[in-house]
């Protein structure tokens, strides 16, 4: 379902001539094949979609952090902002910090080490684990 999602608006974004989204999103696209190919000649999957498009945003969030710092330009900043803003719709739905909390207070985990097992068997791609490793280390001390 992403995987057809994917090739579908990198499709629309070049009839649409939206280069950034278009370049974006046919890179994206090709490192998805890259990643079935070497893993035995096999059809690219939405699982593949989801690693390739966290790999990008961890990349786009260390731009980000330059940015703040002031080393890259508004010009740059904006466009790794669009691109962030493209690879998300990619991604299932994102726990909220809030959401993160209470599941991790339910899942009777009594370290950090449990509570990101216990996350990543029940929401798999559903966060981001530095932000989830950070809020088990308050919520379980």
């Amino acid at each position: 379902m992403l995987l057809e999602k994917l090739k579908k608006e990198s499709l629309q974004a070049r009839k649409d001539k939206d280069q950034v989204k278009a370049s974006l999103l046919s890179t994206v696209l090709s490192q998805v094949k890259t990643i079935a190919i070497d893993d035995g000649h096999r059809e690219p999957n939405d699982q593949d979609v989801i690693q390739v498009v966290k790999k990008f945003l961890k990349g786009i969030e260390e731009n980000l952090e330059l940015g703040k710092a002031g080393k890259l330009s508004q010009e740059a900043m904006e466009q790794a902002e669009l691109e962030k803003k493209i690879l998300l719709e990619f991604l299932p739905k994102q726990l909220s910090k809030e959401e993160l909390k209470e599941i991790i207070q339910k899942s009777g985990a009594k370290n950090v080490g449990e509570a990101m097992k216990y996350l990543k068997e029940h929401y798999p791609d559903q966060f981001d684990g530095k932000t989830a490793s950070q809020i088990a280390k308050e919520v379980l001390g």
